[in-house]
């Protein structure tokens, strides 16, 4: 086991550049716009020198930080392993201020069709809060067909995430968050005038939420953190504070897996437990389990049908 390295040694491990050792090491990355997204983990995105696993809610900068995130070494093993091979050094630039988010209304089209099939056919939102989003202007469809949730603070359009509707020709779904959105807002919804905050992983798994218990939630607030990020939600508690809205309570609905139960877990636990609870699906995620309570219910209601006929 490597124990010491000098400082020169250091210094040069800090200078490589991520993306060249990446590529040396072999991983799978495939350029997206601005970013590079590892082609085995897919929520593993790079940028220049920063990097964000959203799924396991692990985010930094520097070479060295990563290949002991990633590939599970020390300090010196990583500082020794990127010395070995005469890496690129990393291109020191001016870096730019980033611009204000502007949202672009002209990319929409008022025809919802897409929008409305996808969400309720095919994802089986109900059709009320379907209808409820788009008067509160909280959706959209753009001219690709695309959903766009739009992210709203204060009556500001802060941000968005894009979701297809038509699966691309690799089978994928389309999914973006629109370039230069606040870093750490998301979509949100106001059921009454909120007094608990529920946290959840994408804008569907939050309305799918709403669908499964529209009966039940009042005065709260759903908030999409488009993963799994915990700035987003401690900024979102803040700005209930400024808002003049007392949090009483705090859900986590993650999806149901290791990376889910992990954020809930952690962060229940940090909390007050009078205050904080953890809701997961029964399925992978809610959406999940809408989708399953809607066949269910068709089975049932067959059934019902067949014994009154």
């Amino acid at each position: 086991m490597v124990k010491h390295v000098s400082a020169e040694q250091v210094e040069i491990a800090r200078n490589v550049d991520l993306l060249d050792y990446l590529q040396r090491k072999g991983e799978p990355l495939k350029k997206e716009g601005s970013y590079y997204r590892h082609q085995k983990h897919d929520s593993l995105v790079i940028k220049d020198q920063m990097y964000a696993w959203n799924s396991r809610d692990e985010k930094g900068a520097g070479v060295i930080n990563f290949a002991k995130m990633f590939y599970g070494m020390s300090f010196p093993e990583a500082v020794q392993d990127l010395n070995r091979q005469g890496y690129r050094m990393k291109t020191v630039e001016q870096e730019k201020p980033k611009q204000p988010y502007q949202y672009s209304y002209q990319y929409e089209v008022n025809d919802k069709t897409e929008v409305k099939d996808y969400l309720t056919k095919e994802r089986k939102i109900h059709p009320k809060i379907v209808e409820w989003l788009y008067q509160k202007d909280l959706i959209a469809q753009d001219k690709l067909g695309n959903v766009i949730f739009k992210w709203k603070q204060q009556g500001d359009i802060v941000g968005a995430d894009r979701q297809g509707t038509t699966p691309m020709k690799d089978g994928r779904m389309f999914k973006k968050i629109d370039k230069n959105s606040h870093g750490s807002a998301g979509f949100s919804i106001d059921i009454g005038k909120p007094n608990s905050i529920y946290f959840f992983e994408s804008p569907i798994d939050a309305l799918s939420y709403w669908s499964i218990k529209k009966e039940k939630l009042q005065n709260t607030r759903l908030v999409s953190m488009s993963g799994l990020k915990r700035q987003t939600m401690i900024d979102e508690m803040k700005r209930m504070g400024k808002e003049n809205h007392t949090i009483r309570h705090i859900t986590f609905c993650t999806d149901n897996d290791r990376a889910g139960r992990e954020f809930a877990n952690k962060y229940h636990r940090l909390m007050n437990k009078n205050i904080s609870a953890i809701d997961l699906s029964k399925q992978k995620d809610w959406n999940e389990e809408l989708k399953k309570n809607y066949e269910e219910k068709k089975i049932r209601n067959k059934v019902i049908q067949t014994y009154r006929s």
